[in-house]
């Protein structure tokens, strides 16, 4: 379902950096269950990416089992750790990312807006290829273009709503904001009590 510009603005967002690319296609191509993604993701990116979907339809049965078993739950939850040191170890950031160009998003779970050297026309439907860093989650999202401006120096800022996210990409994009702003949180507090 499609989010509008206004409930985009009750979504938490952040200001980052992450791997991007996407390219356009139509809107026919975005509601076409049947068609593949059609920009070209590596086998690393695609283990990393199954793995997140593993973690995201297991997370109910963890906290379930929480609730019968800590040990069993902290037991599970050590060897999930284990395996994702594995993958990140196995797919390093850098591989995944190598043909890739990093830039500085707004990132939301509704929508993203980055600078762009060309325009993209309000209405126009996306394929979105999405690093988030440092965790490397690969996201493919189908996103619609809502606005874009332009600055004096002929930058653009393209604003996009996300389009058919399923749960789990919305969620794995929750988490990202909400780990990145403890972070943000962390790193202020520790500037306040160097002073």
């Amino acid at each position: 379902m499609p989010v509008s510009v206004q409930d985009n603005r009750n979504f938490y967002r952040i200001e980052d950096r992450a791997g991007l690319e996407f390219i356009p296609v139509s809107d026919n191509f975005v509601n076409d269950e049947n068609a593949s993604f059609p920009i070209p993701v590596s086998t690393h990116f695609q283990l990393l990416n199954q793995l997140r979907a593993i973690d995201a339809d297991n997370s109910q049965l963890l906290r379930s089992i929480g609730e019968k078993d800590r040990n069993l739950q902290a037991y599970l939850k050590g060897t999930d750790q284990k395996i994702e040191l594995l993958a990140q170890a196995l797919v390093s950031c850098d591989e995944s990312l190598k043909n890739e160009h990093l830039k500085t998003i707004t990132l939301s779970e509704g929508g993203l807006s980055f600078h762009h050297y060309e325009s993209i026309e309000s209405g126009q439907y996306l394929a979105i290829k999405l690093t988030l860093l440092p965790s490397c989650i690969g996201l493919l999202l189908y996103g619609k273009v809502v606005n874009y401006s332009s600055d004096s120096n002929g930058n653009h800022l393209i604003n996009i709503n996300f389009e058919n996210i399923d749960e789990s990409s919305r969620s794995l994009i929750a988490r990202h904001v909400l780990l990145y702003q403890a972070k943000q949180r962390r790193e202020n507090q520790d500037l306040g009590y160097s002073h």
